[in-house]
């Protein structure tokens, strides 16, 4: 299965390539799936303090505001003063409360950014999405299905492995998808995979929340807001992402 990977906000292509590299490896060993990385379209700079985090330039993001924001209107600079609250989309509702840029703009351009890349290198059965990454795949995938209910357009991507997500945004409104809000639901099997120590965690499973729950899976791999890389924790996701790709093959 060919999958295409978006990396998270501040990254690169070559960066989750590096990132990514022992699952990649381990699903390319008995032939199970390559990959495709791609740059986001927005060049970016990391918010203050977090140069270090993120490595050496270039920087990219899917997903920017509108208009020249201050820190405070700028979500990912948000993230550091993090809420804590009930339930997952409580949590997100409060991380995007008054005062968040809009970024209507950008979402739809990243949309389609990526709808050109499927229908000139594709057929892409799979995608993978890290953080932001994670994100504007889920995105893409209700894209699909409002393409195909207007169109009958077929929808291409078969599978979805999310790292250390957030919701995604509804392509007719750009609103964020909250599970306990719609019924707009991602309806291809997914594979989530969270870290419990990750203080972000609560946006991994607001976007587990809007899958449908019969074809959605949860793999923790125990850490934070970051890739696995130990060999025991990859060989079992391989198996789990292999199973997920037998799966969504099905005739």
């Amino acid at each position: 299965m060919k999958f295409l990977c978006l990396p998270g906000a501040y990254g690169s292509a070559d960066k989750f390539q590096v990132q990514l590299a022992p699952l990649v490896n381990e699903l390319v060993s008995d032939g199970s799936a390559s990959f495709r990385f791609i740059n986001a379209p927005c060049e970016a700079i990391p918010p203050k303090g977090f140069e270090d985090f993120f490595g050496k330039p270039p920087y990219y993001r899917f997903i920017e505001p509108d208009e020249k924001e201050t820190e405070d209107t700028d979500v990912l600079s948000r993230i550091r003063d993090f809420p804590e609250c009930d339930t997952a989309e409580d949590t997100m509702r409060e991380l995007f409360k008054e005062g968040v840029a809009s970024s209507v703009i950008s979402t739809k351009k990243a949309i389609q950014f990526l709808l050109d890349i499927m229908e000139k290198e594709g057929p892409f059965e799979g995608i993978i999405g890290y953080s932001e990454g994670a994100t504007v795949a889920g995105t893409l995938l209700l894209a699909e299905q409002e393409l195909f209910e207007q169109s009958g357009r077929q929808p291409m991507i078969k599978c979805a492995v999310f790292f250390a997500g957030w919701p995604p945004l509804d392509p007719k409104t750009y609103s964020m998808v909250l599970a306990d809000e719609s019924d707009t639901m991602i309806n291809i099997r997914t594979c989530h995979i969270i870290g419990s120590l990750d203080p972000y965690v609560a946006g991994s499973m607001a976007l587990y929340n809007t899958c449908e729950p019969d074809l959605a899976h949860i793999f923790d791999h125990g850490k934070g807001h970051t890739l696995p890389r130990e060999k025991v924790v990859i060989k079992e996701l391989g198996d789990v992402i292999r199973n997920m790709i037998a799966e969504a093959t099905q005739r």
